[in-house]
């Protein structure tokens, strides 16, 4: 009887252990869940992320209405791009060079008013990106490059800045300067992280989050195959990723925050440092909304963002019209008054037809008035008790003129009368100082005495 007791208790020990080591598992995978190590949790229209082991305020978000149109849109696209020079490998001369890049099967579109459509982009090493719109820019013609050696990336993105990851939508390139430095790029064939979004400084929430993953293997085509994450860390809360999806993220703080990109291996250590880690500031200051991140866009404006229609005027036009419209409005209230500067009209100059009507009134003055054709002395004379008679023999002088006017008198009458009025002027230089006509030159003399 008590070897069956005992082969009893074996048999119970037995399922104790088997029930703890499946229960033990459980655990084991939910802790990996997470960690982040655990099958995807994703979510309507957006990439998803792997559990948080902290609690936090960021999350996740679907991408708005207008980004998901556009992708639409485009998702007829499979963008080609390729670096036409320098060659890879080549080393650059000394000085400014050109970057002559292709592109086929991608629109390349400046909405005006709108922002930017799909465009092409271009990054060396990890500097901020260069994006282009135009056909024109293809040929593009950078400063000189610092010593060593450089990676050159280009790559098809999308209006909002999200990096087309198409086979074919990406080509890279490594240059040398002065001389090759082996160690200043990453190992060829080896991962590599490129940052395509956010930009430095962004104005409205969700925030796309996207990068660019280069020679990265492949993963999740079997079980336990995972080779890469990426521990994505912003404002100190951390959480891993296991897709190269784009993610869209609510919880930014307004001001600066600090991101911080890790590309680690399955085990969580760094893989290929120090190339695939990456510190940024991004700024969330208030500013215009983009155009793609509020509601659903009409189909105007779908076609603008594209190219296929023409891109909106700028209100900046209408705003400098309405200026100049303005502009020549003066309220009269403005204008100088003519009466509160007397001071200008007496400066101002005469005009000559001023100057001859004067010349005019003076000599007609003079052919009325008394004036004796001899020079008058400045200086009193002893006799100036009689000055009154120079002025009867002047009138006496006169008359005959009048009688030689009126029934025809002799030459020497004639003779004795004034001179012509033209020689007013020669008088009037004398008298400019005269008193008015109805007072005597002798009196006037008499009285400055």
């Amino acid at each position: 009887m008590a070897r069956p007791a005992g082969r009893l208790m074996t048999r119970l020990f037995s399922w104790i252990v088997l029930v703890g080591l499946v229960v033990g598992a459980s655990g084991c995978s939910a802790v990996a869940a997470r960690v982040g190590f655990g099958p995807k949790q994703r979510q309507e229209g957006g990439a998803g992320i792997l559990s948080r082991p902290t609690p936090s305020a960021l999350r996740e978000v679907a991408p708005p209405p207008g980004v998901q149109q556009l992708m639409g849109a485009l998702g007829e696209h499979q963008p080609r791009v390729e670096i036409l020079s320098p060659r890879n490998g080549s080393t650059q001369a000394e000085g400014d060079w050109i970057l002559q890049l292709a592109v086929r099967d991608w629109p390349l579109v400046d909405a005006g008013p709108l922002g930017l459509g799909p465009h092409l982009v271009v990054q060396i090493d990890g500097d901020p990106p260069i994006r282009l719109h135009d056909a024109d820019q293809l040929a593009l013609n950078l400063p000189p490059l610092s010593p060593g050696s450089h990676r050159i990336t280009a790559y098809a993105a999308r209006p909002w800045g999200e990096a087309v990851k198409s086979p074919g939508a990406q080509a890279q390139i490594v240059v040398h300067r002065v001389a090759a430095n082996p160690l200043g790029v990453p190992a060829v064939g080896s991962p590599q992280l490129i940052v395509a979004s956010p930009a430095l400084t962004v104005s409205a929430q969700p925030v796309l989050l996207d990068w660019l993953l280069l020679d990265a293997p492949l993963q999740h085509l079997r079980p336990n195959d995972d080779s890469w994450r990426l521990r994505v860390t912003l404002n100190g809360d951390s959480f891993l990723v296991d897709r190269n999806d784009p993610l869209w993220l609510q919880g930014w703080r307004p001001g600066s925050n600090a991101l911080v990109l890790e590309l680690v291996d399955g085990q969580g250590e760094p893989l290929n440092a120090p190339f695939n880690s990456l510190v940024q500031e991004v700024r969330l200051e208030p500013g215009p909304r983009p155009i793609w991140q509020g509601g659903r866009l009409d189909a105007l404006t779908v076609a603008q963002l594209l190219g296929e229609a023409p891109p909106p005027q700028p209100e900046v036009a209408e705003t400098v019209e309405a200026v100049e419209a303005f502009v020549p409005t003066i309220p009269p209230a403005l204008e100088p008054s003519p009466e509160a500067s007397p001071a200008l009209e007496e400066d101002s100059p005469r005009s000559p037809q001023a100057d001859l009507d004067n010349d005019q009134d003076q000599a007609k003055q003079l052919e009325q008035s008394p004036v004796s054709r001899e020079p008058v002395d400045t200086e009193l004379p002893d006799g100036a008790a009689q000055a009154p008679e120079p002025q009867e023999s002047v009138q006496q002088e006169l008359k005959p003129q009048g009688a030689d006017t009126n029934a025809g008198s002799s030459n020497e009458d004639k003779e004795s009368g004034p001179e012509p009025i033209e020689a007013a002027p020669t008088l009037k230089t004398d008298t400019m100082t005269s008193p008015p006509a109805d007072v005597t030159t002798p009196l006037v003399i008499q009285e400055e005495a």
